[in-house]
């Protein structure tokens, strides 16, 4: 006998895009690639293996930048 479930998808939250998802994050003294501003708001997620380092996140504090990267 086999039984057949239709599994449903759930929609996903966004909780780390969007324009306020920096709003209340803490800042850092870390030097924007792209336009050399010294501060930027930070994050750290664990997205490898959990015997690997954590990823920091950054996203420049610069309005007319708001560029992201991340430093594994």
């Amino acid at each position: 006998m086999v039984i057949k479930h239709n599994l449903v998808k759930k929609e996903l939250e966004h909780i780390f895009s969007g324009a306020d998802s920096m709003k209340f994050a803490p800042r850092t003294a870390a030097t924007c690639p792209r336009c050399h501003h010294g501060e930027a708001f930070f994050r750290q997620m664990q997205i490898r293996s959990a015997d690997e380092p954590m990823t920091t996140f950054y996203r420049c504090c610069n309005e007319r930048c708001n560029y992201e990267w991340r430093d594994d």
